[in-house]
């Protein structure tokens, strides 16, 4: 009877942390979806010793996930390397893999991962364009660009295998050709943000400032959170002589991250052109209280 009676107890206690376990797992997920790393991260690490066998693939990819959302790529790592265990012929393990080495700035092991991929899945098309990614930033121009025409030649609708493309040849300084990729880009995928930044800052360097000013307000309506655009559209319309129109677009670079020191300046220096003494000077104090001398 009492061996009986211990045997229930432990059901009970096993059952109990099952259910735990799933409803931790159930939130987690549900603040992943939201991009709450933190949150996604203290629901999904209680469950990794109690979590069933048959969930805990997708709960390691689930906590790269969350330190990858973190930036904490070592982290991410070890999670997709624990994922590699339990199903080592799943490329898409191999990439992210590689994603994580590609943002820790570990850009040997990223080409290295991607080659995985690639070995695995020779139709990966993304895996081909983030080793392109992975040579140019190593500064292997010539190689990024065979790269990523085999991923166009693979998917010719591959949006971002043009707007590689076209960082390639805006590297060797061949604007007309970057124009082109970055357009194609943007034709495959309208709210392409990036390729619209880019072809901003082709036009820039062109001095072909309205165009620069039309590709960066696109770039702005697609991504309202990213300061650089708003900081090279301000640039744009100090070139373009309209400096009050920059001196919105700066605040609003500063508005999103106060430590952009250049945003300040170049606002300061675009009020003293348009005459704006006054408050050139409050913002000069606003940087100084700010950065020091």
């Amino acid at each position: 009877m009492k061996k009986v009676f211990l045997s229930i107890m432990f059901l009970l206690f096993w059952s109990l942390t099952f259910a735990g376990a799933l409803e931790d797992l159930t939130a987690g997920r549900t603040a992943l979806e939201r991009k709450e790393y933190a949150r996604a991260l203290e629901y999904l690490t209680k469950t990794e010793t109690t979590a069933p066998e048959n969930t805990k693939m997708s709960l390691y990819i689930d906590l790269a996930i969350c330190y990858r959302g973190l930036k904490n790529y070592d982290m991410a790592i070890k999670y997709y390397q624990k994922a590699v265990v339990l199903s080592p012929k799943m490329s898409e393990l191999y990439y992210n893999i590689g994603l994580a080495y590609y943002y820790k700035g570990t850009l040997k092991k990223a080409q290295e991962y991607y080659k995985k991929t690639i070995g695995m899945s020779p139709e990966y098309t993304e895996a081909y364009g983030a080793l392109a990614m992975a040579y140019r930033d190593d500064n292997m121009l010539d190689l990024a660009a065979v790269t990523v025409k085999k991923a166009i030649n693979l998917n010719p609708k591959y949006a971002g295998g043009y707007n590689i493309l076209g960082n390639c040849y805006e590297d060797r300084g061949f604007h007309k050709e970057a124009v082109e990729m970055y357009k194609k880009a943007i034709r495959l995928r309208p709210a392409y943000a990036s390729a619209f930044y880019n072809l901003g800052v082709v036009y820039d360097e062109m001095g072909q400032y309205a165009s620069a000013i039309d590709a960066y307000k696109q770039a702005t309506a697609i991504n309202k959170k990213d300061p650089q655009i708003y900081y090279n559209l301000g640039v744009a319309y100090m070139k373009a002589g309209k400096d009050y129109a920059a001196q919105d677009v700066f605040k609003q670079a500063i508005k999103l991250d106060d430590t952009f020191e250049t945003a300040y300046e170049n606002l300061i220096l675009s009020l003293k052109k348009s005459g704006q003494s006054r408050e050139a000077v409050k913002w000069e104090a606003l940087k100084k209280n700010r950065f020091g001398e």
